[in-house]
C-alpha cells in the first residue's frame, strides 16, 4: 500500500512539475520585460545567423551553422524562453536573492561536512580501541559521507535562471570575422576550393542583429582518377577485396571532399584488419592530391604506409614493418576468480616467489589444455577426413588457466571464440566473441589481449575475465502500463546466471500488484453497481524460468558456433482477482531460439509444443453472470470460460538494427504464428453438449494466428525524429473453437499505447454500434487487427518533450456475429479504421519517461453513415439514438461521441 501511494504521489509530483513548468514559461512570455535589458550599452543581441547559398550537392545548411563562432539563443516555438528566464530578477529570481541563499546553503553544507568528519573520527577511534582489545592489527575504516561543495545539487531558482536560463549571446565583429574564414575552411572541405563568402549585419529594433552570410560556391573540384600506391602484395590483395566489396565508396568523378576522403580512409582500414591485416589503421592510408585549377579536376593517389613499431635499445626509437596476413597461434581464458582457490591466496604467491598480479590482474596458478571437440560429418566430409574415424577439432583448442577449480565449464566459453587456433586474424572475429562473453551475462570485466609472437606473423589471444556476481536477489516496485492499462506493482525476483556452471540462467520471480482494468459491462440504471475504473483488480503469481545455451538436451559441442541456440523452459501461475470474477491461469513454456546476423535477428521456433496454458474462471459475482445469461452472446461466453490451450507449433521472427546506431533509420520488426489444439482434436473423443471435446473436462482451442508489427524510427536533427508502427494480425478459430478466439490470443485496439481517441479496449470491432446496443460491453475483442500510428516527436528542453501524433486503427471479427453487427470483417473495412489526432508531452525523469497524451477522434465507426467524421453532421446519429432509446436519449449515448480523451502512461507507446 505504501508503494501505491509512492508511486501515485511520482505520478502526482510529475504533473504538478510539468504543469507548473509551462505555467511560468507562459507568464514569462506575456509579462517579461525587454530581452535585451541584460545586453551592455552600445552593443547588440545576436537574434539569428542566415545563410544564403543556392542549391548545391555536397552543402548543407545546418552544417555551416554548426561551423559559426557565434550560435544565437536556443528558441522554443520562436520565443527565447531561456533568454527570458536569465532575464528575470523579480522575487526569487533576484540575482542578490540567490547569491545570498547560495551563500547560506554552502555554509550549512561546510557545517554538516565538518559535523560529518568529527562524527567519523569518533568512530574510528572507538574501532581502533575495540581492534586493541582483541589484539587485531586491522579494522574497517569508516569513510565520511561528505556534502558536494564544489557542484552543489541547485535549488530552482538557482537552477531556473542560471541553469536553464541563458545569456544573451552578444554580437562580436570578431567571431564573426572568424565565422566567415570557418564557412570558406568548410566550402574548401567540400571541394569548393573557389567559394565566395560575404557577409553583412542587418541591425534590427531593441538592439538586435542578424547576420547574413552570402556564399558563391562556383565550380568544385572533382576526382579524375583514383590510382593506388603500394608494394605490398599482402595490402594491395586486401584492397582489391575491398573494392568489390560493398562498403567501398567509389572515389573517381566525386568531389574533393576530405570528409569523403576520411571516409573511405577508415572503411578501408577496417576492411583490412577483417581480411587477416593486424593492427592496419587509417593513419596508415595517405592521400596524394594533383589539382588542376583550369579543369577543376583532382588526381587522387592512395597510398599505403608501413606500420610503425615502437621499439627500446638503449632510447626510445621506431622501426617501420611490413603489413602482412596473420594467422591465431594459441588462445587463453584467463579466469580471474579466486572463490574456489582452497587457502590464503597472497600467501601462496609469496611461497613461490611471484606476485599476486600480472598484467593487471589476479594470478592464475591452475592450466586446463581444453582439446574435446570432434569434427563433424560436414567438417569431415570437407576436409578429407575417413568419416568412420573420430578426429579432434585442430582449430578448437584453448588453454583455461584458474585458480582453485573452474567455475564455468570449459565447452561454454570456447563455443564463445571465433578466433581459433591456427586460423586467420579477423578483427570482427574478436569483436563477435567479445560480444557473446558478454551476452553470457558471467562476467564483469571481459578485456580482450592480442600478443604478437616475435619473429612471425601469428597472434595469441588473451581473454582476462572476471566473473560477475553469480547470484543475485532483486525488489523492484515499479508503475506499470500494459496495454493502456495502467497500476501499481512489485516483483521479488531471484537470479542464478550459472546454475551448473554451464551458464544456465535460473529466474525466480513472484509479484502481484493493483491494475485499472476497464469494466466489462456498463453501469445499468437500476443502481446495480458495474466495475469501477480506479485500481480494481488485483494480481499475484510465482513464476520460474530456465534459460540454456544450446538445444536442449543436447550437448553444446555439437553445434556450430554460428547459429547461437539457446532453449528457454518456463513455468508460471497467475490469479487475478476482479470485482466481477476471479481468473486463474497455469502456463508452461518450452521453446528454442536462434540468433543470427549483425541487426540482432532472433528466430524463435519450438519442436515440441511450446505452450501448455490452462484458464480457469470461476467466483462470477451475480449480476456478471446475469450479464452472461441475458446476452446469450458466445463470442462473450467464449471469451470468459474456462480454456485450455494446447500450441501445436510456434515460429517468432525479430529484427532490430536499434542497437546498431548506424545511420538514422531504426527498424524493429516481430512476426509470431502460432497454431494450436490441432493434434489434441485427433486425440481427442469424449465430448460436451455442444459438441466440443474435451481434456479435463475443459474444451480447448483449435486456433491459427498471425500477428506482425513494424516500428520505424527516422531522426531529422538531435532534437526532432518521426516515428511510425503498423500492426497487423489475424486468428482463425476452427474445429472445436466455433467461435473466436481465446482471451488472452485476442486482439484489442484503443488505449495510451494503440489509438488514443478511445479507452482501452473499447475501439470496434469494425462498425458495430456499440452506442445503440443496450447489453453492450466495454470490453472489445477481436480476431483481426489492422494499425498504423505515427508520431513527430520534438524537445521543448533535455527533459521536456512534445508530440503531434495520427493513430488509425480497429478490430474485426472473422465470424459473424449476431450480437455485434457490423463487427465481421469485410471488402469495406477500410471505411471502418478509427482515426485519431493528438498532441502529447512527455517528462523524462531518466529512471522513466512519464506521458501525457491529448487525442480527438477525427473518425468513429461506431456512428452511422454520414457522421463518422468530425467534419460531418451529428443528426444521422441523435436521430439513430432516438429510435432506439426515446426522447430521452441524450442521457443514454454520449453527446459528442468525438471529444478529447486524455491518456496517461509510463514510457513512448512505441
Amino acid at each position: 500500500m505504501l508503494f501505491i501511494i509512492f508511486v501515485l504521489k511520482i505520478d502526482a509530483l510529475s504533473v504538478f512539475k510539468l504543469t507548473y513548468f509551462l505555467l511560468v514559461s507562459l507568464i514569462l512570455v506575456l509579462f517579461s520585460c525587454n530581452i535585451t535589458r541584460n545586453v551592455p550599452a552600445e552593443k547588440w543581441m545576436l537574434k539569428k545567423n542566415k545563410i544564403e547559398i543556392p542549391r548545391t550537392k555536397n552543402t548543407s545548411k545546418d552544417e555551416i551553422s554548426a561551423s559559426l563562432r557565434q550560435i544565437p539563443n536556443r528558441r522554443t516555438l520562436k520565443i527565447p524562453i531561456r533568454v527570458i528566464a536569465y532575464n528575470q530578477d523579480w522575487w526569487i529570481f533576484d540575482s542578490t536573492r540567490i547569491a545570498e541563499k547560495r551563500n547560506a546553503k554552502n555554509l550549512k553544507l561546510r557545517l554538516k561536512n565538518n559535523y560529518r568528519i568529527e562524527k567519523t573520527k569518533e568512530i574510528n577511534q572507538k574501532k581502533i580501541e575495540k581492534a586493541q582489545q582483541k589484539r587485531r592489527e586491522f579494522y574497517t575504516e569508516k569513510q565520511p559521507n561528505l556534502k558536494d561543495t564544489l557542484e552543489p545539487k541547485l535549488f530552482f531558482a538557482e537552477w531556473f535562471r542560471y541553469k536553464y536560463g541563458e545569456r544573451p549571446i552578444v554580437f562580436d565583429t570578431s567571431s564573426f570575422s572568424r565565422s566567415q574564414d570557418q564557412i570558406r575552411i568548410y566550402m574548401r572541405k567540400r571541394g569548393y576550393y573557389d567559394a565566395q563568402v560575404s557577409a553583412r549585419i542587418d541591425t534590427l529594433r531593441n538592439r538586435k542583429v542578424n547576420l547574413i552570410f552570402t556564399i558563391i560556391p562556383n565550380e568544385p573540384y572533382l576526382i579524375d582518377s583514383v590510382y593506388r600506391i603500394s608494394t605490398n602484395s599482402a595490402v594491395n590483395y586486401a584492397y582489391a577485396q575491398f573494392e568489390k566489396s560493398t562498403n567501398f565508396i567509389p572515389l573517381k568523378n566525386e568531389f574533393f571532399d576530405a570528409d569523403l576522403l576520411n571516409l573511405h580512409r577508415t572503411r578501408a582500414a577496417k576492411f583490412l584488419r577483417d581480411e587477416r591485416i593486424y593492427a592496419f589503421t587509417a593513419s596508415h592510408i595517405n592521400f596524394r592530391a594533383d589539382t588542376n585549377a583550369q579543369t577543376k579536376r583532382v588526381k587522387v593517389g592512395v597510398e599505403f604506409l608501413d606500420r610503425p613499431i615502437k621499439i627500446s635499445s638503449g632510447k626510445d626509437s621506431v622501426v617501420f614493418v611490413k603489413h602482412q596476413f596473420t594467422a591465431i597461434r594459441d588462445v587463453y581464458f584467463h579466469i580471474i576468480d579466486t572463490t574456489l582457490f582452497q587457502g590464503n591466496f597472497r600467501s601462496f604467491s609469496d611461497s613461490l616467489g611471484l606476485s599476486f598480479q600480472e598484467a593487471g590482474f589476479l594470478r592464475t596458478f591452475d592450466t586446463l589444455y581444453y582439446n574435446e571437440v570432434y569434427f563433424s560429418k560436414s567438417e569431415k566430409k570437407k576436409r578429407k577426413i575417413d568419416p568412420k574415424i573420430d578426429s579432434l577439432n585442430t582449430l578448437r583448442i584453448a588453454v583455461f588457466l584458474y585458480n582453485g577449480e573452474l567455475s564455468i565449464n570449459p565447452d561454454i566459453l570456447e563455443l564463445q571464440n571465433y578466433l581459433e587456433h591456427g586460423n586467420p586474424y579477423k578483427e570482427y572475429y574478436l569483436e563477435r566473441t567479445y560480444t557473446r562473453l558478454m551476452q553470457l551475462e558471467l562476467f564483469q570485466t571481459i578485456k580482450p589481449v592480442l600478443e604478437e609472437v616475435p619473429g612471425t606473423n601469428k597472434l595469441d589471444v588473451h581473454y582476462y575475465l572476471v566473473p560477475a556476481k553469480k547470484q543475485g536477489f532483486r525488489f523492484e516496485p515499479r508503475a506499470t502500463n500494459s496495454n493502456g492499462l495502467l497500476g501499481v506493482s512489485a516483483s521479488a525476483n531471484y537470479t542464478n546466471k550459472n546454475l551448473f556452471r554451464g551458464a544456465e540462467k535460473l529466474t525466480f520471480s513472484i509479484g502481484g500488484g493493483f491494475e485499472s482494468q476497464p469494466p466489462v459491462f456498463e453501469e445499468t440504471s437500476d443502481g446495480v453497481k458495474a466495475v469501477g475504473r480506479t485500481l480494481n483488480t488485483f494480481e499475484i503469481g510465482p513464476s520460474l524460468k530456465l534459460d540454456l545455451p544450446g538445444i536442449f538436451p543436447f550437448q553444446v559441442t555439437k553445434l556450430s558456433k554460428r547459429q547461437r541456440p539457446r532453449t528457454s523452459l518456463s513455468v508460471a501461475y497467475n490469479f487475478q482477482k476482479r470485482e466481477d470474477f476471479s481468473r486463474s491461469s497455469l502456463q508452461l513454456n518450452y521453446s528454442y531460439q536462434f540468433y543470427t546476423g549483425k541487426r540482432q535477428v532472433i528466430n524463435i521456433m519450438a519442436i515440441i509444443p511450446p505452450v501448455i496454458k490452462f484458464v480457469s474462471i470461476d467466483n462470477l459475482s451475480p449480476f456478471f453472470q446475469n450479464q452472461l445469461n441475458n446476452n446469450d452472446d458466445l463470442f462473450l461466453r467464449n471469451a470468459y470460460s474456462d480454456q485450455f490451450v494446447w500450441q501445436d507449433f510456434k515460429f517468432g521472427y525479430e529484427f532490430n538494427n536499434k542497437a546498431e546506431r548506424k545511420g538514422k533509420t531504426t527498424i524493429f520488426y516481430n512476426a509470431a504464428l502460432d497454431n494450436a489444439g490441432l493434434l489434441y482434436y485427433l486425440s481427442r473423443k469424449d465430448t460436451n453438449e455442444f459438441g466440443q471435446r474435451l481434456v479435463f473436462g475443459v474444451p480447448f482451442s483449435n486456433f491459427v494466428r498471425l500477428d506482425n508489427e513494424l516500428v520505424l524510427g527516422r531522426a531529422i536533427s538531435k532534437t526532432k525524429s518521426f516515428h511510425f508502427r503498423f500492426l497487423a494480425g489475424a486468428g482463425l478459430p476452427y474445429l472445436n473453437s466455433t467461435t473466436s478466439l481465446p482471451y488472452d490470443y485476442g486482439f484489442f485496439a484503443g488505449g495510451s499505447n494503440e489509438n488514443r481517441g478511445w479507452l482501452a479496449r473499447t475501439l470496434g470491432p469494425g462498425s458495430y454500434q456499440v452506442y445503440f446496443d443496450p447489453n453492450s460491453t466495454l470490453t472489445q475483442i477481436g480476431d483481426i487487427r489492422l494499425g498504423a500510428f505515427s508520431e513527430y516527436r520534438f524537445s521543448f528542453s533535455k527533459r521536456f518533450k512534445g508530440a503531434f501524433f495520427l493513430d488509425a486503427s480497429n478490430i474485426w471479427t472473422i465470424n459473424e456475429d449476431v450480437n455485434r453487427p457490423g463487427s465481421q470483417f469485410s471488402k469495406n473495412f477500410y471505411k471502418e479504421i478509427g482515426f485519431t489526432g493528438g498532441f502529447g508531452l512527455r517528462a523524462d525523469f531518466e529512471y522513466f519517461i512519464f506521458r501525457f497524451d491529448l487525442g480527438v477522434p477525427l473518425s468513429n465507426p461506431a456512428l452511422p453513415e454520414g457522421a463518422r467524421w468530425i467534419f460531418q453532421s451529428r443528426q444521422p446519429y441523435y436521430d439513430k439514438a432516438e429510435q432506439v432509446f426515446g426522447s430521452d436519449f441524450k442521457s443514454k449515448i454520449p453527446i459528442n461521441p468525438f471529444s478529447f480523451r486524455p491518456q496517461i502512461a509510463i514510457g513512448y507507446p512505441f
